[in-house]
């Protein structure tokens, strides 16, 4: 996919990994114009991000919409822009976008507690984390009436793994609700790409073939 194809429909995420350092930031696509995308601003309270452009700096970005597979920006630019006296954040990339491949996503068991919070004004909730691969989580929560999350609903996933003290820290998306005795299961699809999750996987998958020797 093309940057210009990018309809406002999707859900833009951006990582910035600077000096080993990475933060991560959400926007809506506004309008493409040639192959490039200007989105509403990524903003840090009130104040529009400035994203420099040096060799320390990496930025990442995924393009999300809801029952379908993200594509994936391994390196995109962003600028200021201006269009009828609004301001824009405006993408550029030498790159087209390429599908996240879910099927061949390896998924391990986690089985340790760790916390979710609706991102839209929720507190933290303890659930116990079921599984996760490079596209996705799943997570277990008690049947309680006034106390689960909807489909469509974007969380924050929370959990230190305590074979490796590797701490899981993602955006994700809830695409389903299964009903398993007296608990849910929530699937969640992330709503961008962690390429260190992927790495964690491996390692951990290392460790258990290890460990079956």
């Amino acid at each position: 996919m093309k940057l210009g194809e990018i309809t406002s429909d999707y859900e833009i995420g951006i990582t910035v990994v600077h000096k080993g350092t990475r933060a991560a930031f959400t926007s809506k696509p506004a309008f493409a114009e040639g192959d490039t995308l200007y989105v509403y601003p990524f903003m840090h309270g009130k104040t529009m991000l400035s994203f420099a452009i040096s060799q320390d700096t990496k930025i990442e970005m995924t393009a999300f919409k809801e029952k379908e597979i993200p594509f994936y920006w391994r390196a995109v630019w962003i600028t200021k822009g201006e269009r009828n006296g609004r301001a824009y954040h405006v993408i550029h990339s030498k790159f087209d976008g390429a599908h996240v491949n879910r099927r061949s996503s390896l998924r391990v068991q986690v089985g340790t507690y760790g916390s979710v919070t609706d991102i839209i004004g929720g507190k933290p909730v303890e659930v116990r984390i079921r599984d996760i691969s490079a596209t996705g989580i799943g997570f277990f929560l008690p049947v309680t009436p006034n106390l689960r999350f909807a489909r469509g609903s974007r969380v924050r996933v929370m959990y230190s793994d305590p074979e490796s003290n590797y701490k899981v820290d993602v955006f994700a998306r809830v695409v389903r609700v299964q009903t398993r005795k007296d608990q849910l299961l929530y699937g969640c699809a992330f709503t961008r790409v962690y390429t260190e999750i992927a790495r964690y996987i491996a390692a951990k998958q290392y460790r258990k073939r290890l460990n079956a020797r």
